[in-house]
């Protein structure tokens, strides 16, 4: 029997509205949180989302809102899906508003998304009971056709999810599980950040093709930019992900086993994986440089990789000229707002006491 929860989904992007969609689709009730007035008007007037391609249909939302505490009052479970950058203002505009016993999920979080959104709850003066948990990637490869409508390129296999702490990432899962089967617990949210490729795949591939984005051609993302010798350098940047996990205490699989896992491509080298994943296939590339796919995937996710790499004493080198080479490019600094471990709360913590923190959320 399908528990009746009640949903609100934070962001109305991409995978907001596909998340929103999906689950009225599948008969829950779900609210929307966006900032944007056409989107909330739209879906409020249309009373739902309309959803194509590999999710086809109309799911139903009770209620879309720019109202936070509207949006937070009845939900029992909240899923945070939009940009890692904007975490840490969506924590402050949640923090008066929550209630003990609710589930909140950044979803995805990027990496140590949780660590960052439990700091700022703390630092806001929240005392509500709340559980806190993070997955490591978005269900769906999606666009936005226009407000309240969505492509769905495609489904993943599944989804990891950990809790903060450790402990309560077997009752997430269970609640979680009642819409989404393919949400696997983790041990703990070292694998769920560790576990995102985005920083691994998107910051190079996007740097490495620049004279492609500049030219105004179109073009795709993966298929036109994944080229033979951009994948070699991502697979070796990749080992270097690879290498501070199992440094933790966590095996990682590779990008390439990813793709295995979660879309059944099975090939001999990372180019050729995404090159002929059929989810990647109409995804465009950039017409501009200054994107997500630099400003967000290096501050939320490489930069928290070199800085664990950092405290377990292993080499990043790849991942750091990524780093420098953008920052240049850009003329832009990435690093004020970053997940270094200073700006976590983390930078007094060995590698002891942080894998105990994760483990109890005592800091």
């Amino acid at each position: 029997m399908r528990e009746n929860k009640k949903w609100t989904i934070i962001g109305g992007g991409n995978g907001g509205q596909t998340t929103a969609g999906h689950l009225g689709m599948m008969g829950f009730d779900v609210v929307l949180y966006d900032i944007f007035e056409e989107t909330i008007k739209t879906i409020e007037d249309q009373g739902g989302i309309y959803l194509e391609d590999a999710l086809t249909g109309f799911g139903k939302v009770t209620r879309a809102t720019m109202n936070i505490e509207e949006a937070l009052g009845e939900a029992d479970v909240i899923l945070i899906t939009a940009p890692a950058t904007v975490h840490r203002n969506i924590a402050k505009s949640c923090a008066p508003h929550l209630k003990d016993g609710q589930i909140v999920v950044l979803n995805p979080a990027a990496t140590f998304g949780s660590v960052e959104f439990e700091k700022t709850l703390k630092d806001q003066g929240c005392t509500a009971d709340i559980t806190l948990a993070e997955t490591n990637t978005l269900l769906y490869g999606c666009r936005i056709i226009e407000p309240g409508r969505t492509q769905v390129f495609g489904l993943k296999n599944r989804i990891l999810i950990a809790a903060l702490p450790a402990t309560e990432t077997p009752s997430v899962v269970n609640v979680l599980q009642s819409a989404f089967p393919q949400f696997e617990g983790v041990d703990n949210i070292l694998i769920t950040s560790f576990d995102n490729t985005n920083p691994i795949l998107h910051p190079a591939t996007t740097l490495l093709n620049t004279g492609t984005i500049e030219s105004e051609r179109e073009w795709n993302f993966y298929t036109d930019g994944f080229t033979q010798s951009i994948g070699q350098f991502i697979e070796d940047m990749d080992r270097e992900r690879i290498n501070i996990g199992k440094a933790l205490g966590i095996d990682l699989l590779s990008c390439r086993e990813q793709l295995e896992v979660e879309y059944n491509v099975f090939k001999d080298t990372l180019s050729e994986a995404v090159r002929h994943n059929p989810v990647y296939q109409d995804i465009k590339g950039q017409k501009m440089l200054d994107t997500r796919y630099l400003t967000e995937d290096i501050p939320m996710g490489l930069v928290p990789f070199v800085a664990m790499g950092k405290l377990v004493g292993l080499p990043t080198n790849r991942m750091e000229v990524i780093i420098e080479m953008t920052q240049l490019v850009l003329g832009r600094d990435l690093m004020a707002e970053a997940r270094t471990l200073e700006n976590l709360g983390l930078e007094d913590m060995d590698v002891e006491a942080f894998l105990r923190y994760i483990e109890t959320g005592q800091r």
